[in-house]
């Protein structure tokens, strides 16, 4: 925010695991400073809440002072450097594979154990599944009459 006393920040998201790591009463400290483009940005004061407390959205509870401790030792008459009001609080959720699975998705799962290593390299010819340019395997033609065979069934 360039030259205003009333800056407006641009919503963000952050993971809850990040800023309190699920713990909805864990202390979050806030710190705001005043943006200079050299880097030497300014310590303005700084104040503490939790999950919780944000979760409430917009209220008269999400008014924080911002208090600059070294002001507040140095100034008997010092208040606060400005405050910062709560605008939103949204919780966005993301489904879980479990979340599917309790709402009801239905899921069909297959397994396929593939032994051919185990049967030895198929170029050669001591391999069960070896693969001759000239004929076809000792059991791949009756195996592919079982499939057509449906009086079998």
């Amino acid at each position: 925010m360039k030259n205003t006393l009333n800056p407006v920040w641009q919503t963000f998201s952050i993971p809850v695991r990040a800023l309190c790591n699920g713990d909805y009463d864990r202390t979050i400290k806030v710190e705001v400073y005043d943006w200079d483009r050299d880097g030497s940005h300014d310590f303005i004061g700084e104040f503490t809440t939790s999950y919780r407390e944000l979760a409430r959205g917009q209220s008269q509870f999400n008014i924080y002072e911002v208090i600059n401790p070294k002001k507040k030792m140095k100034k008997k008459k010092y208040v606060n450097s400005g405050t910062v009001t709560l605008l939103s609080f949204a919780v966005e959720s993301e489904s879980t594979f479990l979340d599917y699975i309790k709402g009801g998705t239905q899921i069909n799962f297959t397994v396929a154990i593939d032994f051919t290593a185990s049967n030895g390299n198929p170029s050669q010819s001591t391999s069960l599944h070896y693969m001759s340019p000239y004929q076809l395997n000792a059991y791949a033609p009756g195996a592919d009459r079982r499939r057509r065979d449906h009086s079998a069934l």
